[in-house]
């Protein structure tokens, strides 16, 4: 891409009915971003199997067919001087990575060989049941955490967005391979995906390499999520005791979409009254 086009520029394309790319040049740069984002996330999650969207994101850096070992998926990005991470949210999971340019085409292949042919071992599941329990008990030391988690539950009563996103001891303990292999089989498709990257790229040459990688893959229709109705017409309190030096007060109030153009007016009023030691 000619070095000429502003690096405000975004570029889209999409293959057929499948995968969205959406590409940034930014060819002062000497490396380059590449998130792929899977629309699903805690929201999408029924209370008896909570957490699995958490949990199938642990489990794909634990072996693909192609890197069978987790070692051998690290060492792809890490090897290169690269970092790679993932996280899951209410209403999406992100993989991502960051490499040095010359290694592109390799931050590409990893991440969609890990979201398309995981091995899901099932010695694997069972450690990673472990390691997102401590996740969840270390959670509950920091009462900033704990306070966000109380706020969910109140403003989301009963609905999936009110759930903890790591699930709870019981609902992790619970979920077998069978559930694993089937939540990912219904949401980890090509057309409930998209790859962004950003750096010295051109989005022809990451729109082939993403084609070629995604080749055979076939799109399935995936559910769509869990609708909540408001029913609110009181406020709610919720207090949690707990013996510490402060004390932790949050306050949510509904407001306009993320897409309304007040939006921007919202953000500011948010800072003004709650960011940072200057404000209120």
């Amino acid at each position: 891409m000619s070095s000429k086009i502003p690096v405000v520029n975004y570029l889209t394309s999409t293959l057929g009915s499948k995968i969205r790319i959406v590409t940034r040049p930014m060819n002062q740069n000497r490396s380059v971003s590449i998130c792929l984002f899977v629309k699903v996330g805690s929201r999408n999650e029924h209370p008896e199997i909570a957490g699995i969207t958490h949990l199938i994101e642990h489990l794909l850096f634990k072996g693909t067919e192609k890197r069978p070992s987790p070692m051998e998926i690290s060492s792809a990005i890490e090897g290169v001087g690269g970092i790679l991470n993932a996280s899951t949210e209410q209403e999406f999971t992100t993989y991502w990575c960051k490499v040095p340019q010359p290694y592109m085409a390799e931050g590409l292949d990893l991440l969609v060989d890990m979201v398309r042919s995981p091995l899901f071992a099932p010695e694997e599941l069972n450690r990673e049941r472990l390691v997102i329990i401590e996740e969840q008990k270390m959670s509950g030391d920091h009462p900033d955490m704990q306070l966000e988690s109380l706020m969910d539950k109140l403003l989301w009563p009963n609905h999936p967005l009110g759930q903890e996103i790591a699930g709870t001891r019981e609902s992790i303990g619970s979920i077998t391979h069978q559930m694993v292999l089937d939540y990912f089989a219904k949401y980890y498709s090509p057309s409930n995906m998209v790859i962004s990257v950003a750096g010295d790229i051109d989005h022809d040459d990451v729109t082939q390499q993403v084609e070629s990688l995604c080749e055979g893959w076939q799109a399935v229709e995936t559910p769509s999520w869990i609708p909540f109705i408001e029913k609110q017409c009181a406020p709610r309190c919720s207090i949690a005791s707990r013996k510490t030096e402060q004390s932790h007060l949050s306050i949510a109030l509904p407001t306009v979409s993320a897409t309304h153009p007040e939006r921007y007016a919202i953000d500011v009023l948010n800072t003004i009254l709650g960011e940072g030691m200057s404000s209120r």
